[in-house]
Formats: structure tokens, sequence, C-alpha cells
């Protein structure tokens, strides 16, 4: 076919990408492409960035050396007037689009599949497939390589798919060909690059074990497996580098729970495999393709014909293409739960050491090319009016099809003909009604962040600008960047807490902590020094943030900087409308905080151990009144903290992601392997549970609650014998929710007291063999006697609760059983944890406290507190010796004058009220310490505060040009900038080991008399830079060498479609047969088998029972129409489900088994037609 009959095609698709927020630029990959795409891909050679959050290694900007970043610099070159960034966005999508379609169309003209309607058809279903219409506007830089999928196979399938004697340069001009498609999909994400090879990788395999010119597919194999190393070197080497020095960021973002979860096989049937659009509502398209029972019709409909098509006889080299669909299916859905046979090992793996291809949807191009091959050929044989009439139309018999269309109700091909094309017109539906593009498009960047940010390149360069509110992403009231927008404007360091920090696990910890202190709404003593220490010397808040409860709280932030001495806001920008926009807070004097970032010098004897996390050490600069440099170790610390605690984690949030403290042996529910950001080296403060045990429906605190982790209702806030809090369960539930207490032995006469919170409530308290009901006043204790006879467990369940409920506190006892029988709690928890109760009672009450670990025989000071909201906080704590300490808190010195807490002994003795400045006797063993203030400390008169850091170190030139001198001491050289094992530093051309200062820091140990010229390198950089530019080179030569080899070997590459009489051989039935059964086990397990031989069974007695009554034609009619029934039937009962069920009602089909085993016996009646039947299929 003439290229000029696609034209109107590329021109109706440049439209489609022209209407998709005509005038307005969107988020789409890098905000950088849009507003400085020169200046982001100059920093690709530099493999460590010190103006990213908190220095971090540079991160894919080498991947958008080609194509993409060259497309869009090539337009920031031209006026804006002439090419304003959406047009440059629009034209790339464009591209994008019109190369997607035309690769599909040569792919089935190449493989003699369909007509040219129907190669149209199932080309445009490609270009505008689900995959597509999710990621082309939000992450056109995914949808790319999926373009140019059909251009990497396209020439090899045209050679090695031709059995007859084809000259060498023939196959030598196919690879160089494929190569050049394989270097022009760029390396913004390998993988998807990789996932787009692997239908060029199949059909080579393929035909290297069936057919004639087997040696000729294997030599191309060999040779196209060397053109896509050569072609990929320049992004294979940074992209290992990256693997080997980089943080693992990969354990906190999206686990493979979240990435295969909405894998099911129904989903991915009809592409709606990736995870992004069920769980945000920016990519409008790809959450309408999840969400609207029409495109799931639509969608699934698309499936249907494909499928029909694969199993249809006359399909060239169908099984073929069967099996490289039942491939990407085993790829995508075989990990899914709970259907996958091997669904448990294989998340682990997804989670561990295949972290790397965890996102499953990138392959889905293997799955959707064979079903769009399939739709080419299913719909090839329907009557199209506008393409030249059938042979018997042309010699005058039988009917044209302008005809048929004219009388639909005569003829059943014109009817599905148009139903195709009604179909075509529902699936592509988001395209044509302008929801490509992702929410909150943008006409440009406000011009007040270009004032902030020339601000900040003037004044900052020696410091580092915090940016706040923190938030998951950029999301601003004037349009989404999702980056954020300085990051393009800005060539000193700034850092931001967002969702996706690439630094390591400390770090982001110590960002917590920073960003806790930042928000506290009041003064925070010594909040410059914290700054200064952690490198940031200016504080950029931002007003035009959207807010909501993903974001902290600009109220509470500007307080905090008001109220804080030492704090001074020294710029201030304006909206268009005189409304201040953007205020810059300086940490200090200028000429401290200027230098916030220079590296310092400290004698080791002068830096006090901590045992705790980094988000610790603002509380212990607020407790110490200054911020000196802090060596975190579980062991030998002078101070004792309650952090790091075990929690669970919601990677995806900022503010309110972490749970209540939980047990050791609890579930943290958080869909990661890794729970929470590690700590190297210390111990977890856990909670040790004792007396009954307890378990609840759901807890608020749980990290993806709707609204943020209520960390403040967790279980423990039901026995920490505080009636100002209390649990309560996931928000928006109430009804049916409960609490459940499994007692040590069966137990008679107790009782239960419940004291209700927020709302009354009525409740069922039930026993093993009786119930009884009450209702439940907030604040107002019931006591309740048992029912029954004696029990084992006990459950209070909320049976009339219409608008919330919770329990503050709990308590059960046996009235007059005491007398010493109580039970201890476990690991250390202590005996008692309310000695409210009357020693006569035998009080079974849960116990659940958290234990702060006994690591440090030298502890002298214990400070505790909540970064993590708690309300009333509860800690068991140990103390080694006997010490005298002094008692202080947050409240004594902001005008409460009390630390309101309480101190006891562990078993419930000596119970006592704190006071602020008092001094106490603190005997060795364990304690409990109950306070509601922020922090508590406890330090003993022999210990001595450090002095502070500016006091203690020496500052270092931060160009590193004066030399060290030498010590008759340890010293520590560090800088605020994070840790990474690249890093090295040199004295007198030495080098230092290294050491983490502050938690996350990176420092260097200067030994004892060593002195010299100092040296800070990053000795990775020579082979991350060098891999680039000879990677680059090469890529380059091949290009040059493959378009001489190319246009020399032109007249011995075959053209167009690949002769009937010269179509290689398909697949042996066998092999398809083993594939599909695989299949089927991996994505289905032993319901699918069931159901799988089922379909088979059937199908084989009814072909049996047609044997000798009816003629081989008439049978294999009967054959196929049952094949369609059967598709139609499973496929629609499917949509049925699925569309009535849609993603996100709490009855989603995709999680359900009926919908997995009709998309299982759909497969299977398509694999059982294509192998078992229409044997009068020629080899072909």
């Amino acid at each position: 076919m003439r290229t000029r009959a696609l034209a109107p095609w590329w021109v109706s698709l440049c439209l489609l990408a022209f209407v998709q927020s005509p005038g307005k630029t969107v988020a789409d990959t890098k905000h950088d492409l849009t507003e400085d795409p020169t200046g982001f891909l100059s920093g690709a050679l530099n493999m460590w960035s010190e103006n990213m959050t908190l220095g971090q290694l540079q991160n894919q900007a080498y991947g958008y050396l080609f194509p993409q970043g060259p497309f869009f610099a090539a337009f920031d070159l031209l006026p804006d007037a002439l090419a304003p960034d959406w047009v440059a966005q629009a034209l790339w999508w464009s591209l994008t689009l019109c190369l997607a379609f035309t690769g599909a169309y040569r792919i089935a003209e190449t493989a003699r599949v369909g007509s040219h309607t129907s190669r149209v058809i199932a080309a445009l279903l490609y270009a505008l497939s689900p995959r597509i219409i999710t990621t082309l506007g939000a992450i056109s830089s995914e949808t790319w390589p999926v373009a140019l999928a059909p251009w990497i196979a396209l020439p090899l399938l045209r050679v090695a798919g031709d059995r007859s004697s084809l000259p060498r340069r023939a196959a030598t001009r196919a690879v160089l060909l494929s190569g050049l498609a394989v270097l022009c999909t760029g390396a913004v994400n390998a993988i998807s690059t990789a996932a787009a090879c692997i239908p060029a990788g199949l059909i080579l395999l393929f035909f290297g074990f069936t057919g004639p010119r087997r040696a000729r597919a294997w030599s191309m194999l060999g040779g196209w497996l060397a053109a896509c190393a050569v072609v990929s070197m320049w992004w294979i080497v940074p992209l290992l580098l990256l693997g080997r020095y980089s943080a693992p960021f990969t354990d906190y973002i999206e686990s493979s729970g979240v990435t295969t979860r909405w894998m099911s096989l129904g989903e991915a049937l009809r592409g709606t495999t990736s995870w992004t659009p069920f769980v945000s509502f920016e990519r409008i398209g790809g959450n309408a393709l999840v969400a609207e029972p029409i495109l799931i019709y639509a969608t699934l409909s698309v499936t249907a014909l494909g499928l029909l098509g694969l199993a249809m006889r006359g399909l060239p080299l169908r099984r073929m293409w069967l099996t490289m669909a039942l491939i990407g299916i085993v790829i995508m859905a075989a990990w899914t739960e709970p259907f996958g046979l091997l669904w448990q090992p294989a998340r682990e793996a997804l989670d561990s050491a295949l972290a790397a291809v965890r996102n499953l949807h990138k392959f889905d191009t293997v799955l959707r090319l064979p079903l769009i091959i399939g739709i080419a050929h299913a719909t090839a044989q329907l009557p199209w009016p506008w393409e030249r009439k059938s042979a018997e139309a042309d010699v005058g018999v039988g009917t044209s099809a302008s005809e048929k269309w004219l009388h639909p109700e005569k003829h059943p091909a014109a009817i599905a003909a148009m139903g195709v094309l009604l179909v075509l017109v529902g699936a592509t539906a988001p395209a044509w009604s302008a929801r490509l593009a992702p929410a909150g498009p943008f006409e440009k960047v406000p011009g007040y962040w270009h004032e902030a940010a020339d601000w900040i390149n003037a004044h900052g360069s020696g410091t580092r600008t915090l940016l706040l509110p923190s938030s998951p992403f950029a999301d601003q009231n004037w349009g989404n960047t999702r980056d954020e927008p300085i990051q393009p404007l800005a060539d000193v360091p700034w850092a931001v807490r967002d969702a996706i920090p690439l630094v390591p696990p400390e770090a982001i910890r110590g960002l917590d902590g920073l960003r806790d202190s930042l928000t506290r709404g009041r003064e925070v003593p010594a909040l410059d020094a914290t700054l200064r220490n952690n490198g940031i010397g200016y504080v950029l808040v931002r007003r035009d943030l959207r807010l909501g409860y993903r974001a902290d709280s600009l109220q509470d932030i500007g307080d905090t900087l008001r109220a804080s001495k030492g704090m001074e806001k020294v710029a201030q920008f304006a909206d268009d409308k005189g409304r201040t926009a953007i205020e810059i807070w300086g940490a200090g004097p200028a000429l401290v905080r200027d230098k916030a970032m220079s590296p310092r010098l400290i004698d080791t004897t002068q830096i006090p151990l901590v045992a705790g996390g980094p988000e610790v050490l603002p509380r212990l600069d607020e407790v110490d009144r200054d911020a000196p440099v802090r060596i975190l170790a579980g062991a030998d610390a002078g101070t004792v903290t309650d952090t790091p605690a075990r929690r669970g984690r919601n990677y995806g949030e900022v503010v309110r992601a972490e749970s209540g403290i939980l047990a050791a042996d609890e579930e943290t529910n958080v869909r990661n392997l890794v729970p929470d950001y590690p700590v190297a080296g210390i111990p977890l403060v856990q909670t040790a549970t004792g007396r009954s045990e307890i378990a609840v429906s759901s807890s608020s605190s749980e990290p993806y609650n709707v609204g943020g982790a209520a960390s403040q209702h967790s279980v423990n806030a039901m026995l920490d014998g505080d009636k100002s809090t209390w649990w309560e369960p996931l928000s928006g539930k109430s009804q049916a929710e409960w609490v459940e207490l499994t007692l040590p032995d069966r137990t008679d006469g107790a009782v239960i007291t419940l004291t209700g919170a927020k709302v009354p409530a009525q409740v069922r308290v039930q026993t093993d063999d009786a119930s009884v009901s009450t209702q439940l006043i907030p604040g107002q204790p019931t006591r309740i006697p048992l029912p029954g006879s004696a029990t084992k467990k006990v459950k209070v369940t909320a049976t009339i609760a219409p608008i919330g409920f919770g329990i503050a506190e709990l308590k059960l006892v046996v009235p007059g059983a005491g007398a010493g029988a109580g039970a201890d709690a476990d690991a250390g928890a202590g005996a008692d944890a309310d000695a409210g109760t009357d020693s006569a009672d035998l009080d079974l009450t849960p116990v659940r406290l958290p234990v702060v670990p006994d690591s440090s025989p030298l502890a002298q000071r214990w400070v505790f507190g909540q970064e993590v909201r708690e309300g009333t906080f509860v800690r068991l704590f140990t103390v080694p010796a006997n010490r005298r300490v002094r008692v202080d808190a947050d409240t004594c010195r902001n005008g409460i004058g009390d630390p309101w807490a309480t101190l006891e002994r562990a078993d419930g003795s000596g119970n006592r009220d704190l006071a602020c400045g008092e001094t106490l006797d603190l005997p060795a063993g364990a304690w409990r310490i109950d306070a509601k203030s922020d922090w508590v400390s406890l330090t003993d008169e022999s210990y001595f505060a450090p002095t502070s850091e500016q006091q203690q170190a020496t500052q270092v030139s931060p160009a590193l040009d004066q030399p060290i001198e030498a010590s008759s001491n340890d010293r520590v050289l560090w800088l605020p900038s994070s840790v990474n094992r690249g890093r090295e530093f040199l004295v007198g051309g030495a080098p230092m080991s290294p050491v983490t200062v502050n938690g996350w820091q990176q420092g260097w140990i200067v030994p004892a008399g060593v002195h010299g010229m100092p040296e800070l390198t990053y000795p990775p950089q020579k082979l991350w830079k060098g891999g680039i530019i000879a990677g680059g080179a090469l890529a380059v030569a091949y290009a040059l060498v493959a378009g001489i080899l190319i246009f020399a070997f032109r007249r011995h590459h075959p053209t167009g479609p690949i002769p009937p009489d010269a179509l290689g051989t398909d697949l042996p039935r066998a092999v398809v047969a083993v594939t599909a059964t695989v299949t089927v086990a991996l994505v289905s397990s032993w319901p699918g088998l069931l159901v799988g031989f089922g379909v088979v069974a059937v199908a084989q007695a009814a072909e049996r029972a047609m044997r000798g009554r009816v003629g081989v034609s008439k049978r294999e009619r009967a054959l196929r129409y049952g094949l369609i029934s059967s598709l139609a039937a499973a496929m629609g009962a499917g949509a049925v489900l699925l569309a009535t069920n849609p993603w996100p009602k709490e009855d989603y089909a995709g999680e359900g088994w009926p919908l997995q085993l009709l998309m299982t016996a759909a497969l299977a009646a398509t694999a059982c037609y294509s192998v078992a039947f229409g044997r009068r299929d020629s080899d072909n």
C-alpha cells in the first residue's frame, strides 16, 4: 500500500494530538523538557548532583540525550511565539501516534494479514490502545518505545519470515535497520526499551526453531543482539553505575503488591494494566478506561476480536502470533494475587532481585501486537463499502459491500462491520474526547517562580534552599507540573521532601524530622542552627501549592518561622494580583547561612553518640538549644531516644504517612517488602504485648487510611489509660467494626469496661456462648459483666454506629481474683499497665507498651517524644545504673510550666507526676513514662551537653584550596550532604575512611598527624562520563555505517509483503498447546486448568460427535461458529461483570475468580481451535 493512502490518518492523529489541552502545557514526563531542556541535558554527563535534594546521583537525564531531549531542545531554540511549549508537546505526541499507527500497519501488511481497511482499523486500535491512551499525555517516554516496537520487528519479520533464498546482505540490512530503531527508542526507561525489543527477539527465536531458513534466523538473532548492545552502550554504562551506587529507592516506591494488584487476566487482555489510573485521577483518559462501563465493553470487545482473529484459519503464522500473545500474558498476569500459581514467590522476587521489572505493564506490547494482528485478520473479510468490490461482484455475481450496508438485515457480515466501527469509536473515545492530557494543564509557570529562582541563584550558591510545604508532587493551583517548578530554574542546591527522594533512607528520615520541627506551629528553639547543620540556609515557602491532607499546613509553617528566633524573612514575591505567593526565610545571619554547605572539621572526642534515628536530631537540637554534630550509634550512646520505631509507612505520602508503633510480630499492612525507611545499626522501638491478646477489624492509624494515617488512633491509644485518646477504625467505617480479645485461659465472671469516643454508638459484647448489647457514651466508662459461662474470647462489635465509632479505653478484670495472679507483659513490658486497677482484681486488660531498646550501658540522658503524633505517648525504658536526673520538656519552655508527664516503675509502683526542672533519683531498672507533651527529657547530673557546632567545628574552605594542618587527635571532616559509596576524600593524596555524621551526612575520618591538601572526588564519574561519550560515539558510528550499508544493500532487501509462497513455516501445534497449558496454569492456577481442560473436552466432544454425520467443511464451519459463540459468551459475560463492578467499587470484579475464569475460558477456546481444529490449514 502506498504511503499516501495513510496520509489522511496521519493528519487525523496529529489533529487528535493538538486538541488535547490546546494552548496549555501539561506535566508530561519531565517538567524540564518544556522549561529548560538544554540545561537539563547539560547535566547528563555529571553522575553526582549537589543541586538536587541533599545531594544525590543524577537520575535519568542521560536517558533523554536521544531522541526526546534533543527534540524539545530544538523547539526551545525557537521563539515562544513561533513554537510555544504546548506546540512542542503536541508535535511530540503527533510523531509518537503516527509512528505507532504506521508501524502496526506495516507489520500486518508485511505478514500478509488483512485488507487495507482492516489494517487501518487494527493500526488505529494499536496507536490508541489503552496503554498509549494512559501514558501519552502524562509520561510519553513510556509511550515512545511502544510506538517503535513494530519498527524494531518489521525488518526482521520481512527477512526472517521469508523462506525463499535471499542474499546475506538482505539479512544484514534487516538487522541494521532494526538496530537503528532500537537506538531511536532512547533510554528514559530501560525496561520499556527492553520490552519493545521482545516481539522482535521472539520472531527471530520462532523462525530459528522452524522452517528451512533456521540458520539465517539464528545468525540474524546473534547479529541483532550485538547491534542492540552497540546502540545501547551509551545508556547501559550509566545504568549499571546507578545500580551500583544509587540508594535503594526501588524499595520505597511502588511495590509489586501495587503494580500487580490490577493485573488480572481481564485487565491484562484489554490493556488496562498500568496501576496509576487506579490510584489517581490525574491521568484522565486512563482513569476513564478503568472506570467507565462503556469503555470496558469496548476494550474487551477489541480483545475478543483479536483472539478471534488469532484462532481463525487463514491467518499467516497464526500459531506464532498466538504463542507471542500467550507469552505476553504470562509476563504480565502470572504474578497476580490470588490467581497466579506461583504469585507469592513471584511477588517476593519482584520486590527484591527483579525490582527493576516490577512495573510489568511496560510489557503490554508483547500481547498487544499479536492481538492487533488478530484484529486485522478477523475484520478483513467483512464488507467495507470504500474498498474494491468482492471478486464475485466484479464478475457480476454476488452482492457488493455497499449493497450489504444498505440492507444489513439481510447480511449479518454488514452488521458485524458496523459493530467493529462502533467498537473502534468506543475504544478510542478518550482520545477523540480530548482526554489524553493529564489533569492540571497550565499556560506557563508564573513569573514569581522565575523571580524567586533568580534570587536564590544570586544568594544561595553556598547553601541549600528547602521548599515548603512538603507534598508528594508539585500540584499548584495554577497547574500541575509534577516536578517542582524550581527544578529547571535553580542553578544552586535545593531540597524538597516529596514522594520519591532519591537519597538514602536515613536522609529521608532526617528530612522528616526537619519537616516536623518546621510544622510545630510555635517557637522551635535553635531552628536556625538545626537548618544550617543540615546545610540549609534558606527556606522557600510557596503559597500556590494545592493543599489538602497530602501537604503540610501552611499556617503551621508560617507560625513556626515567625515565632522562632534566628529565622528572618529575606524576600517575598507576589502574583499578578499583588498577593504574596512565595516567601524566602533565612536561617541565621547572612554570613553564616550563606556558608551552610561548607565542609567542617571536628575532633572525634567532641562528637556525642546518640541512640536514635536521624529524625530525632531536630528534637535534640531543641533540647540542647543548639545543633551540635552527632553520630548515631546503638551501643555506648550517651543519649537514648525512642527512635526509630517499628511502624508501617505509606511511601506514596509525605504527611500522615506512618502508623502507630507496632509489635514485632504485628502486621504492618504495608505492600512493600520493606515496611519503613531503615536505619542501619540502630535497634527499633517496638510495642511489647502481654496478658490478653487484642485484635481489631481495622485502624485509622494504618498507612493507607483515607486522608492519611491517624497514628494517634492506633490500638495503643485504647490501652494507654488516657480517655482523651482513642482507637477508631479506618476512615469511612464504623458499622460492624470490632475489637476482639483472646484471654490466656477460659475465664468466668469477668467484667469489661468500655469508654466510648467521638460519638454515641451501640455495641454488642459477645463471648463464646452469649452476648449482650449496650450503649457507649463518649468519655463515660460503661461497666459490662460478661454474659454466659467461662469464655476464651470477648468480641465488641459496633451494631448501631451510623456516624462513627471509637473506643477511648478498654479494661477487662475478674473482680476478686487478684492476689498476685496478674500476668506479666511479655518482653519486659512490666506487670501492671494501670496502677488504678484494684489489687484484689485479676487484670486481663491487654498490655501494649512501646519499649525502648536497652542498647547502651553508658546512657546518661533519655529524650522521648512524638514526631509522629500519638496524643499521649507511653514508653518503657531501661536505666542501666542509678542516675539522678533533671526533668525538662517542651511545655516547660513555652510558658505552660508542666511537662504533662508521669513516671513509674515498670511494675506500676512509685507513680508520680513530673515537674519542670525537678531533680529525682532514677534507680537502675525498667521504667515507664506517660506524657502528652511533644518531648520530655531526663538528664543525668553528670551529663555534659555538647558544645555548639559553630564553637567546636572548624569550617573548611568550600573550594578545598587550603591545606589541612596536622592534629594530635583524630578528626572528622564532613559535609551536610548525603552519604554515597562513590564519594572519596583525600588528604595529601591519601584516601580517608568514610563515616556517617548526623545519621545521613557524608564524613571522613582524618587520623591524627595527617595533613596536606584536601581533595573531594567522585571516582565513578570518569567511567560515567566516558561511558556516555564513548557509547554515544559508538552509536553515532553505528548509525553512519548502518546508513551507508543500508543504502548500499537497498537492491538486495525485499520490499512489500512477504510473497505468499515464501511465507515462513509456522510453529508446530505442540508448541502452542504446551505454551497455552503453561500460561493457563501460571495465570489462573488449578481452577484455570480445570476450566481450560473443560473447554477443550467440550470442544473435542462436539467435534467427535459431528464426525461421519456432516462434511468436513460444514464441521469446520460449525466449529468456527462454536469458537465465535464461546468467545462472545465468555468475553461478553466478563464484560458485564467488569462493567457492572468496575474499580473502585468495593466488589471490584477484577479481584474475583468469576472474571478470571471467564477470561481463561476465552483463552482456552482460542488455543484449542488453533491447535486441535482447522487442520486443513497449510503449514503457513
